[in-house]
């Protein structure tokens, strides 16, 4: 009888087997072909900030909108003059120092813009008569605006895309390092270093990809996060450290000026890992304690066995 039963039983898992075998072999070929979902909303703005050198002034400047959602909508390009504030978010405000918006020119400005669909916006440059040599910045502001929804509530989406403008003239690119933070001491995990450029030159500056600003410990350098310094403004950025175990050790940002003179700060971190030692001490006075009540429990045993012996002595 069990013969004749897992005969059968032996086809049935063959077939299953290998059934599952070819599903397995088709399973990338299915991963391959399959495609993320199309968002229902996705604006898209190339390049994400426009840089216009001194000598380029007068040619048109381009950005190209792309619709990369399911749904068709309008998209209005609105011109603001504008700051940063120390973590380098915008804040647009009227009249701002070394503010371009009035010189600049978009076509089009209003467009309609369906799924899938990219279209170019221009970007003209008309400098007033004798402007200050350097940077002057504005943003152009892709938005969409959105009707209210159930909660009657109007929610405009876009994006904001900085345009430096470089008037010809003599140019200053100094920075300086202002300040350097960071912990004085520290028991374990990632230390947080801080610093902060201020920008004294007449242009903005970029550090960025392999001029991204580094701080200097020992041997080893930290990269901090990509980031630009407008002119005049000062940023703080920060980056995280990986110590060792135990180190006494010095934290250097520097920066070479123009006229090649290297500026840095440097602070003091150490780290000693307390709670390690703590629970170092803890075991040692343990097995200290422990030795003790040993030799403890040992010498009075050694104590009573001697006791017996002497009450016995008498009777013998």
């Amino acid at each position: 009888m069990n013969g004749v039963v897992s005969r059968p039983l032996r086809q049935v898992l063959g077939t299953v087997m290998a059934v599952l075998g070819l599903l397995w072999a088709q399973c990338p070929a299915v991963f391959a072909g399959t495609q993320p979902p199309t968002p229902g909303f996705s604006l898209q703005v190339s390049p994400t900030r426009l840089v216009v050198p001194a000598g380029t002034i007068s040619s048109a400047q381009h950005f190209e909108v792309r619709n990369g959602g399911r749904s068709s909508y309008d998209v209005t390009v609105e011109k603001a003059d504008f700051v940063t504030d120390e973590h380098g978010a915008m804040n647009f405000q009227p009249q701002a120092p070394y503010a371009a918006a009035a010189w600049v020119s978009v076509r089009p400005a209003h467009f309609r813009l369906v799924a899938g669909a990219t279209k170019t916006v221009t970007v003209r440059i008309a400098m007033p008569d004798e402007p200050e040599p350097g940077d002057h910045q504005l943003a152009l502001i892709f938005k969409v605006p959105a009707g209210r929804n159930a909660d009657n509530i109007k929610i405009n989406r876009g994006i904001a895309a900085p345009v430096f403008i470089t008037v010809p003239g003599p140019i200053d690119s100094s920075v300086e390092v202002t300040d350097l933070q960071a912990p004085g001491f520290v028991m374990h995990g990632l230390v947080p270093i801080t610093t902060k450029i201020h920008d004294l030159g007449t242009v903005h500056h970029d550090f960025r990809g392999s001029r991204r600003l580094r701080v200097r410990i020992g041997s080893e350098e930290i990269a901090f996060p990509d980031f630009t310094v407008l002119r005049g403004a000062t940023r703080e950025v920060t980056t995280n450290w990986d110590p060792p175990l135990m180190c006494i050790c010095h934290a250097t940002v520097s920066i070479v000026g123009a006229g090649g003179q290297t500026h840095g700060v440097t602070v003091r971190i150490i780290t000693f890992p307390v709670h390690l030692l703590g629970i170092l001490l803890a075991t040692i006075a343990m097995i200290l304690l422990l030795g003790w009540f040993v030799r403890r429990r040992y010498r009075a045993k050694v104590l009573a066995a001697a006791a017996a012996m002497h009450a016995d002595g008498p009777h013998a």
